[in-house]
């Protein structure tokens, strides 16, 4: 139970008991009833004037009905309760009138009734009630004696009766205070129970880790917003099993549940999703339930390479500074002796391995000064449909008929967020890969692009597809790594750079394995709240 249910519970505590106390009432108006009913002449209930005991009983017994429903409506506590303890005074009273006085013992009802109103109320003045039943009783003695109904005198049983009451009254009064108050200090610490409460579920929902909360039946009772994000945010956790929503983590969960040291691996749980990492913590003594810690590898793996290249960065790019001065000179006199009249072929030749290597090495220095300088992603809308054709224009102008570039949309004029010259370099770099290797597999230089949206969690997504022969797992995990590259000719940058660019606009660049073959590399924009994916 939540504390904000345990403090209605609370609130509503005193209508139980003055429902119970009705409750009583009619059991007692009941039993009157029954003994009028199976009476014999030994009864000393209603000795003295039985017509009047009778209508009385069942005057008690249909204002304890009438009470009782009363109750079940919850309005006006007090009111209710005082006209009962009223009612009953003086009801009591007539019974113990008509059973011959204060002898018949029917006065120790008004005592309960009394007791129940300071128990009840909790304040002084709930003790008005003994003082008034005293007086009630009293004056129901004094009309008895001046009439000569009754000749024996009462006054030292009224004495008593009348100590009872203002006596059992007082000590209920203080415990009825001493319960207030424990329920006061109570109301109090569940508001902070729930406050608390609620503030780790604020902490919990903000963390960057991930964290899931499991029963023994693997039903999913918490999850917060990171690791909602993490598993490829599924439409609904509600109501449903770990098994249900992330298999894999299912699985290595059940592992850990058997196994006394179990150590985790990372897994993904969607094919664009990132490598997570679980960790297992058990809620008390045995398994059953557990605390699930997901940690995004990707970005510690990330956070280890940036400390590396940070130092990495600063002295290439002095290094880069350096060389780009002698790189232009000797770029410039392999210009220069090109155009001599006077050389031959195989000079000629030799002229442009020069050219063709000093290019090279001033592709690899721009890469390298990329590494140190990072400029501040500037991102605008991008309509995908308009923008794409446009970069498809663009590529294929200087390149042979024979390069084809299919662009297939499954949602029409799809705007993202994203720095525009940073997508086009992204996009020119992965079409030139897919491109050169499609055409290595196939001998044709062709590529298809894909733009739709991911239907579990309506992420907007761009696919460069190739025809190449793939890439192995072994070399997939490594890919975009700095500097690791499968091709001769290749710095082993491009990848990486794209990767750094994406996530510098807040999306994810990841490669998808294809089964009929060939490589997608699938760029997953971020959705923007108060953007919608398509334009009307």
């Amino acid at each position: 139970m939540s504390p904000a249910k345990d403090v209605q519970v609370i609130k509503s505590s005193s209508w139980r008991a003055l429902q119970i106390f009705s409750l009583y009432r009619f059991i007692l108006a009941v039993s009157l009833v029954l003994i009028i009913q199976l009476q014999s002449n030994t009864t000393f209930l209603g000795n003295a004037r039985s017509e009047l005991f009778e209508v009385i009983s069942y005057l008690l017994l249909g204002s304890s009905i009438l009470y009782f429903f009363a109750t079940s409506q919850r309005t006006h506590f007090e009111l209710q309760l005082q006209i009962q303890v009223v009612s009953d005074i003086f009801l009591f009273t007539l019974l113990m009138h008509a059973s011959g006085g204060i002898a018949s013992g029917l006065g120790m009802l008004i005592a309960i009734s009394t007791t129940a109103a300071c128990i009840l109320i909790g304040r002084t003045s709930a003790l008005g009630y003994s003082v008034l039943a005293a007086t009630i009783v009293f004056a129901e003695e004094a009309y008895a004696r001046f009439y000569n109904i009754r000749v024996e005198s009462g006054v030292t049983q009224i004495g008593i009766l009348t100590v009872t009451f203002l006596g059992t009254g007082l000590l209920a009064f203080y415990i009825a205070r001493r319960i207030r108050e424990s329920e006061r200090k109570a109301e109090q610490s569940i508001r902070g129970l729930a406050s608390m409460e609620k503030l780790n579920e604020e902490i919990i929902q903000y963390m960057s880790t991930g964290v899931i909360v499991i029963d023994g039946f693997q039903n999913i009772r918490l999850i917060n917003r990171a690791a909602w994000v993490h598993l490829g945010m599924p439409e609904s956790t509600q109501s449903k099993t770990l098994q249900q929503v992330a298999t894999p983590l299912a699985r290595q969960l059940n592992l850990w549940r058997r196994k006394n040291f179990y150590r985790s691996k990372p897994f993904r749980n969607t094919a664009t999703g990132p490598s997570l990492l679980p960790h297992f913590s058990a809620i008390g003594e045995s398994k059953e339930n557990a605390i699930i810690f997901l940690d995004d590898t990707s970005t510690l793996t990330q956070q280890a390479q940036n400390l590396k290249l940070a130092s990495l960065g600063r002295l290439t790019a002095s290094i880069a500074h350096e060389i780009r001065n002698p790189l232009g000179a000797l770029s410039h006199a392999a210009q220069l002796i090109k155009e001599s009249n006077d050389l031959d072929s195989a000079n000629l030749d030799l002229v442009e391995i020069v050219e063709k290597n000093a290019q090279r090495v001033n592709e690899i220095i721009e890469n390298i000064m990329q590494l140190s300088i990072k400029k501040k992603a500037q991102a605008k809308e991008i309509n995908l449909s308009e923008y794409l054709n446009s970069l498809k224009k663009e590529y294929l102008m200087n390149k042979t008929e024979a390069h084809k570039i299919a662009l297939h949309f499954q949602s029409e004029n799809l705007i993202v967020h994203f720095d525009v010259s940073q997508l086009g370099q992204i996009l020119n770099n992965l079409i030139d890969n897919g491109i050169r290797y499609s055409e290595l597999n196939t001998g044709k230089p062709v590529l298809t692009i894909m733009v739709g949206i991911e239907p579990q969690n309506r992420t907007p997504f761009l696919d460069v597809i190739d025809k190449g022969e793939g890439i192995p797992p072994e070399a997939a995990e490594k890919i975009f790594e700095p500097f690791y590259t499968t091709s001769r000719t290749g710095t082993g940058l491009g990848l990486y750079l794209s990767r750094e660019l994406c996530e510098a606009n807040r999306a994810r660049l990841d490669y998808i394995p294809l089964t009929a073959g060939g490589s997608c590399f699938r760029i997953s924009f971020s959705i923007n709240k108060h953007q919608s994916h398509t334009t009307e």
